[in-house]
């Protein structure tokens, strides 16, 4: 009784019967985040290209990769989201083992592409995954432990690759793509051998029967105005998503001329607020409409834009670090309520038969959005320090508007 009362304050799932899918995404993250800072690095390491190439190859392989969560549609609707959740882990391991052997920019491009196209088959199918095997009240939280999850499996990841790689040597850089591509092993290996029982009720009641084929083709989409509005509207959230990954660290050190090692740190609270504070705020979340979360997240990531704007007229060095760390937590309150609330948002909308169309469209907006912001942010960045902030900031405002749209369909 203790343990539920507390399980439920700290707005955790109950993991009985999907334990070991819960283990699987936490193997999965630490395998991504033992990589994920180090992509560029290791292959100039392991290979003689130069780095002009790699980024150019590693940005081909990612626009090329886009079309993956379309081509997926149908697969998920036919097969079933825990099949394709293990295709993904089986793609990425695949592409690590390829990581191995890289030698030339074709070589790369091809398993890099791999390596996408794992990752998106991966989250994609575990988003459906989750709307079979969850409830519909329960889903905000699984959601939000699948972000603290991500999270923590991502820092802890990171920690341990830099332990790895730390010698420098190319043998350590290998290493790394090996064990990665084994925990891709393992995580697929876990939700192979797992079937809870809520699958059994209710995947044969969302998937097709043996060859049906689904009806209605994308251009059907566009006549659902909700799943529209989700979709254009996650397109804008991961612009403001990504502004802490692209934008910051060359904010902070190139423009504001801060230590490299604060925007580590910017990074590192960001994590540890996400693991610790993901659950709770999302269930706190749950008592409100999600049209009203939704604005609230806008309207948070809003008032972070325009504190980070403001630190270039910022005092040094107290009134900037009050000010950069209030940015820092808004931003981190936004992205907290962003992620669980829009991604049950979106299971809800799609048909409980054939859910692949809706969440495949839902993923090409992360895609865009993810291939978009590089370039957009810093090409604003190069015109004026505040100019991206700014633009942000509009980015906000219209979300919130347009969040109004979806009134009387989704709450």
């Amino acid at each position: 009784m203790g343990d539920t009362g507390l399980r439920t304050r700290l707005g955790l799932p109950a993991l009985r019967g999907r334990g070991r899918l819960a283990i699987a995404m936490v193997v999965d993250t630490i395998g991504s985040g033992m990589f994920l800072p180090f992509g560029v690095i290791y292959f100039l390491h392991v290979t003689t290209l130069s780095l002009t190439l790699i980024g150019t190859g590693l940005t081909a392989a990612s626009l090329l990769a886009m079309p993956v969560a379309l081509l997926l549609a149908p697969l998920l609707d036919r097969f079933g989201s825990r099949r394709v959740v293990i295709a993904g882990n089986l793609i990425s391991a695949l592409a690590f083992v390829g990581y191995l052997f890289v030698g030339t920019e074709w070589q790369l491009i091809v398993a890099a592409l791999l390596a996408s196209a794992g990752s998106t088959t991966f989250w994609l199918a575990l988003r459906g995954l989750i709307g079979e095997v969850v409830e519909a009240p329960k889903r905000p939280a699984w959601f939000a432990l699948q972000s603290s999850i991500r999270n923590a499996g991502l820092g802890l990841g990171g920690v341990l690759g830099a332990i790895a790689v730390s010698s420098g040597s190319r043998a350590a850089y290998l290493l790394l793509a090996g064990v990665n591509a084994v925990s891709y092993l393992l995580a697929g290996g876990l939700v192979l051998s797992w079937r809870g029982p809520a699958e059994e009720k209710s995947t044969a009641r969302q998937r097709p029967a043996a060859g049906a084929t689904v009806k209605e083709g994308y251009w059907t989409l566009l006549r659902d105005r909700a799943l529209m509005l989700v979709t254009g509207l996650n397109l804008a959230f991961v612009l403001c998503y990504s502004a802490l990954n692209v934008l910051l660290a060359v904010y902070l050190t190139e423009v504001l001329g801060l230590p490299a090692w604060l925007a580590g740190a910017v990074y590192t609270v960001n994590t540890v607020l996400v693991v610790l504070a993901q659950t709770v705020i999302s269930q706190w979340a749950g008592r409100f409409r999600r049209t009203t979360v939704l604005r609230g997240a806008a309207g948070c990531w809003a008032l972070a834009f325009a504190l980070f704007a403001a630190l270039l007229a910022m005092p040094r060095p107290v009134p900037l670090a009050i000010v950069l760390v209030a940015a820092v937590l808004v931003f981190t309150f936004a992205e907290i309520l962003q992620g669980p609330t829009i991604n049950s948002l979106v299971v809800d909308l799609a048909p409980a038969d054939a859910p692949g169309r809706h969440l495949a469209a839902f993923q090409l907006s992360w895609s865009l959005g993810q291939a978009a912001a590089p370039a957009l942010l810093t090409w604003l960045l190069s015109r004026g320090a505040a100019l991206p902030w700014l633009a942000l900031v509009a980015v906000c405002v219209l979300a919130a508007a347009a969040v109004s749209g979806l009134r009387g369909r989704t709450d």
